[in-house]
């Protein structure tokens, strides 16, 4: 996936994401780092494999092939939460403000103006579900919940996202 492989290498990307580690001192759950990163995009790509959506997601929006795709995944979950840092200093939605940052980046990395598009779009909508989501928008939210294994952190009484999260085969007893 070269590039993704780019992607990562890019020089403001690479600031985006140090501005992340910088800014997140507190609150101590929910690191945004390059862990959860990467974490976030092989959820996604393992979601649609597992409902065998990779065709439907290549055809419905018009992506050349396999390869494609899986660097779009890649890609949305790589940015998903770049803009993490101006939130914590100013309070602006994150994923607008990241949808906004990846515009810039991800032609950087030679993804194309309807990739970039679908990119953004998708972290643009990654915070909160709804019924005009698009799929990969949906896809990533859903990953992003299922990055974190909530009921093993020690900051989860602090948490505000943990009550509206998808609840994950770790939190169930048996």
């Amino acid at each position: 996936m070269k590039r993704v492989e780019l992607l990562v290498k890019d020089p403001l990307y690479k600031d985006y994401m140090q501005r992340n580690y910088d800014e997140q001192k507190e609150p101590r759950y929910c690191q945004h780092d390059f862990r959860h990163h990467l974490d976030v995009a092989r959820i996604t790509y393992i979601l649609v494999l597992e409902h065998n959506d990779l065709n439907y997601f290549i055809k419905d929006c018009g992506l050349s092939g396999k390869l494609a795709a899986k660097e779009v995944i890649y890609a949305a979950g790589l940015t998903h939460d770049l803009g993490k840092w101006n939130e914590y200093q100013t309070g602006v939605d994150h994923a607008s403000y990241g949808s906004k940052l990846a515009r810039e980046i991800l032609p950087r990395a030679y993804f194309n103006p309807n990739e970039v598009d679908i990119i953004c779009r998708a972290i643009f909508e990654h915070r909160n579900i709804s019924r005009d989501m698009s799929f990969l928008g949906e896809r990533l939210h859903r990953a992003d919940n299922l990055s974190r294994v909530c009921v093993e952190c020690d900051f989860s009484n602090q948490c505000p996202k943990l009550k509206s999260k998808e609840p994950i085969a770790a939190s169930f007893e048996y």
